[in-house]
């Protein structure tokens, strides 16, 4: 398998994020959670890493991106940036959940340990805090990170400068974060910012009520997301090659114009107002999260 350098053929180029100020590309490739959708098959994961994608959100549970990332020699492996996180547990959990996500990836150090689905300021305590920095100090990790849905809780955060990056929900129906945290962000000392649910898992995808105008290519809306200045990749999870394909062609066209711009908020009020179900053949669609 070969591995470009980087997608610099994309309108967005590649972005230095964070603490490390690596180079990562614009797009995050990643599996899913969600129970209704299978993951990507390998070949999308190899597609991708051919693209020059070089940014994965990795879990145990991704059984076919585990086997892509597998096929890497090691010294590929390791160039790659790869996010990992752990949903419970206290210092020990931590250290050892760790500890096992090194060793099915054949890695001495991960590029960003994260908390998984932060909901509460007792998740970040004392104690759970201080071992992620002691991780990172120790070498295991570059950078120490959360994922988080409560946005005021995540700008706190943020003001106490302990975590090097953020995975943030952030999509053409929920732009609240643009006002809670990314709007506060000081431009000289800010986090790398990893979105995700960029189709609101597949409702972007669909024609809400009463909605007379065309939809936006999925591309778009994850152009939508990268024309913010301070959201550095977004997740991806393209069920084909095909998909992920069409989507990069769209994103290659870069940031969107004020007019394109105005018409993907349009259309998130329309889809954040109504009533449509998150389940079903949605799915089927391109750019599942």
């Amino acid at each position: 398998m070969t591995v470009e350098s980087g997608l610099d053929f994309l309108g967005f180029g590649m972005r230095s994020f964070g603490r490390t100020k690596a180079s990562v590309s614009p797009v995050t490739m990643s599996g899913t959670r969600f129970g209704l959708l299978k993951e990507p098959p390998i070949e999308v994961y190899r597609h991708g890493i051919e693209r020059g994608i070089n940014i994965f959100f990795w879990d145990k549970m991704f059984k076919n991106m585990t086997a892509a990332l597998s096929e890497l020699s090691s010294e590929q492996r390791s160039k790659l940036f790869i996010v990992t996180s752990i949903g419970a547990g206290g210092p020990r959990q931590l250290r050892n959940g760790l500890t096992k996500r090194l060793k099915i990836l054949g890695l001495d150090k991960i590029s960003s340990f994260h908390l998984g689905w932060v909901r509460s300021k007792l998740r970040t305590r004392w104690s759970v805090a201080d071992e992620l920095v002691s991780l990172r100090e120790k070498g295991l990790c570059d950078n120490i990170g959360l994922s988080i849905h409560r946005r005021q809780l995540a700008f706190e955060l943020y003001q106490k400068e302990i975590f090097d990056i953020f995975m943030l929900r952030y999509n053409a129906a929920h732009r609240g974060l643009e006002k809670d945290f990314l709007n506060g962000l000081d431009p000289g000392n800010r986090p790398g910012v990893l979105s995700y649910t960029t189709t609101r898992w597949g409702k972007l995808l669909r024609k809400p009520p009463h909605w007379d105008e065309h939809l936006p290519r999925p591309g778009d809306l994850y152009r939508f997301a990268l024309s913010h200045p301070y959201i550095d990749t977004v997740c991806m999870s393209a069920y084909t090659i095909e998909e992920l394909d069409s989507n990069l062609a769209a994103i290659s066209e870069g940031q969107l114009s004020d007019e394109e711009n105005a018409f993907i908020r349009r259309f998130g009020d329309a889809v954040y107002q109504s009533k449509l179900p998150i389940i079903g053949d949605t799915f089927d669609q391109s750019a599942r999260i």
